[in-house]
């Protein structure tokens, strides 16, 4: 089973794509899809659509991990563009008839850190570990991943077969 956790942003979305074995964990595929400031808005969206699309196409996720937005008091026009990101990423997941799963920021941190306040270094660190690899390019990449984790501790919690850490393989491709 591959399980793609998504962390969106209109800028850098990042992605990680976990394998699920029998008795084994590993990193399937990670990466970003980044934008251009300068393109319209519109291209933007679009261009995060047709690389999401080949990446499903390509992993064949059973599930899509996303992590969910939270409302932007602060920063409206952010939460607004946000917004089309996470619609970008429904209809990709539509359009490849791919299973959703939301999963909040506290939720996250709470499966890999044990505590709801954890820092996004100390995710990354967890998220590290828990996969047995030695370095992750970005946040966003460990964030996506770090998602796509807690589905998987979600929907396995309990099972002595598969323990992440232990059993991870050393698998990127980019």
């Amino acid at each position: 089973m591959v399980i793609l956790g998504i962390d969106p942003g209109l800028a850098n979305t990042g992605f990680g794509a976990i394998a699920c074995g029998n008795e084994s964990l590993s990193v399937f595929r990670c990466g970003s899809i980044k934008t251009l400031p300068r393109d319209h808005v519109s291209r933007r969206l679009f261009q995060i659509h047709s690389d999401l699309s080949q990446l499903m196409a390509a992993v064949k996720p059973e599930v899509i991990a996303v992590e969910n937005i939270f409302s932007m008091v602060r920063y409206p026009k952010a939460g607004i563009l946000l917004g089309g990101v996470m619609a970008i990423i429904y209809l990709a997941a539509s359009q490849h008839d791919t299973a959703v799963m939301e999963v909040s920021p506290r939720e996250v941190k709470n499966a890999l850190a044990a505590y709801g306040g954890a820092t996004k270094a100390q995710i990354r660190e967890a998220t590290r570990r828990a996969l047995g690899i030695e370095e992750l390019e970005s946040f966003h990449v460990a964030d996506a991943l770090a998602v796509a984790l807690t589905v998987f501790y979600r929907r396995y919690r309990g099972r002595s077969d598969i323990i992440p850490g232990r059993n991870a393989k050393k698998n990127i491709l980019r």
